[in-house]
């Protein structure tokens, strides 16, 4: 499974957070259920339950966006509850910038082939307006990723 990687590499991640948070003498060390929340979340994520979605007909979901949901949701379960002091916010951007990690290296790869392949010499634009250009390329990508997503969802309920 595909998503196994993933699922391996933001568990690796949140260990890593988990690890980095307590070293780090000038942050307050969050609490280990707050780390055991987000685990939890993922576990929702597994195969059996993507496999529910698919047969109740809803459109598909990035892996990605599944996660970041889950991440945020730990958050905002983190600030509610009263008997757990409530996180670092580095602790959450640290595993949602990894998370955000893949596509944006997607992006620059993207722009970058884009310009070999048309001999473009984009060696001269501000570094700015490249990060533009590879931003609405992403955004572009996951709108064009997400048309084939629904049009192959659309194909395995017709058949």
């Amino acid at each position: 499974m595909a998503n196994g990687k993933i699922f391996k590499m933001i568990l690796n991640t949140i260990n890593e957070v988990q690890q980095k948070n307590a070293a780090n003498p000038n942050e307050a060390t969050a609490d280990k259920s707050v780390f055991d929340l987000m685990r939890n979340g993922l576990q929702k994520l597994d195969q059996k339950n993507l496999e529910k979605r698919k047969s109740r007909g809803k459109s598909p979901v990035s892996i990605l966006d599944m996660i970041k949901k889950e991440i945020n949701g730990a958050k905002r379960e983190n600030k509610k509850d009263p008997n757990v002091a409530t996180a670092p916010g580095s602790v959450f951007s640290n595993i949602l910038k990894k998370i955000e990690a893949g596509p944006q290296r997607q992006a620059s790869t993207g722009i970058r082939k884009i310009a070999q392949d048309y001999n473009l010499d984009v060696s001269r634009l501000p570094k700015d307006v490249i990060q533009q250009v590879q931003g609405k390329y992403q955004q572009d990508r996951q709108a064009f990723d997400k048309q084939y997503a629904q049009a192959m969802h659309d194909l395995i309920k017709k058949y």
